[in-house]
């Protein structure tokens, strides 16, 4: 019989550790409770309707093998296919059940190919990728062992997904350096480094073995965003991505009730409700950062939750193209990247994801 992590999160308590990474997490099966005077429908029918025309556009950025192109039409991205996995499963699609479950399926299997012959210290020997330049050299064994994380919690637990799981952290790990980070050569090495975190923590509540290799990361994080993280940013795009990575980090370490996550948070939520420039002008990693802090927020519930979704949601929906899809106006560009992280934000009051509840 195969058993979501979905329904096993009530027990989740008995795998953390003890330290920096977890913190003080707020119980996986806690309801989300919108505070008075703030209740609000989490899906409309222009959401509904946003994510299917989505889903219907990255359908056609798949090739026969399972992998997706940046684009339709684009040669395989193991980072983009990892993307589009996690919007499928966010609807509800797993290996094992769903509309998509064959689709799911198909990804889990190019990305189990691609760490059949992956060098030591990556997914991929390929360099100059989108992904790779704005987030770093190792982008795509981040969101590889995000996706493959997330199928382990929904079920498909078999020895060839956690062997190339296992695979992947060892490369993630092992170019990390003692700082907890992994470079500053990309244009957003913040955002990689969170990446990278994300995908060790998945990986641990996934039963993976990671080493303190999060606890790490997790310090070094904390230290820069003391430092940098409520300093004038420049550009807004800079105030979007690091206040968002530092919302999510700071959240899971228990820390979001100190002054810095809160001035983030306040940052942020101003960026967004000011006008729509944060959206039509949005990048990938902007997309990325609103995927990121609607997490977080969905995770706290009550009037941050309630503020926060209903003015992301809809602004996004403003910009969708009509072919169903989202473009990056900067940097990454791609469409199937920003199309998947939308429908990341659009589908996360599902609640399916395990990185929803944990």
């Amino acid at each position: 019989m195969v058993v979501s992590r979905r329904t096993l999160l009530a027990s989740a308590s008995a795998l953390a550790l003890p330290g920096l990474l977890w913190g003080q997490e707020p119980a996986a099966t806690k309801p989300v409770e919108p505070a008075e005077g703030k209740s609000f429908n989490e899906f409309t029918p222009q959401s509904e309707r946003a994510v299917r025309k989505g889903e219907e556009f990255l359908m056609k950025t798949m090739h026969r093998d399972g992998g997706c192109g940046v684009d339709v039409g684009q040669p395989q991205d193991i980072g983009c296919s990892a993307m589009v996995g996690l919007a499928l499963m966010a609807q509800g699609n797993t290996p094992v059940e769903g509309n998509r479950s064959r689709e799911v399926q198909r990804i889990v299997s190019y990305i189990l190919r691609a760490t059949e012959v992956m060098p030591n210290d990556d997914i991929t020997s390929q360099t100059g990728t989108q992904l790779q330049n704005k987030i770093g050299r190792h982008a795509h064994s981040f969101f590889a062992a995000l996706f493959l994380a997330e199928v382990i919690g929904e079920g498909w637990d078999t020895e060839p997904v956690r062997d190339g799981l296992k695979k992947i952290i060892a490369a993630i790990v092992g170019t990390q350096t003692p700082d907890g980070h992994w470079g500053n050569q990309s244009w957003a090495p913040t955002l990689g480094t969170v990446m990278g975190w994300v995908a060790l923590r998945a990986s641990h509540y996934a039963g993976m073995k990671v080493g303190s290799s999060p606890d790490i990361t997790a310090k070094h994080l904390v230290q820069q965003m003391s430092t940098s993280l409520n300093q004038n940013q420049g550009s807004w795009m800079h105030t979007l991505y690091k206040n968002a990575t530092g919302i999510r980090v700071l959240y899971a370490l228990g820390m979001e009730n100190e002054p810095v996550a809160k001035k983030a948070f306040q940052d942020v939520a101003g960026l967004v409700t000011k006008d729509n420039t944060a959206f039509s002008q949005a990048g990938g990693e902007e997309y990325l950062a609103f995927h990121l802090i609607t997490e977080t927020m969905l995770q706290k519930g009550g009037n941050d939750w309630a503020t926060w979704y209903p003015t992301v949601r809809d602004k996004i929906i403003s910009v969708q193209n009509a072919d169903g899809s989202w473009t990056g106006h900067h940097c990454i560009t791609s469409r199937t990247f920003c199309t998947a992280a939308a429908i990341l934000v659009l589908t996360a009051p599902n609640r399916y994801l395990p990185i929803s509840q944990a």
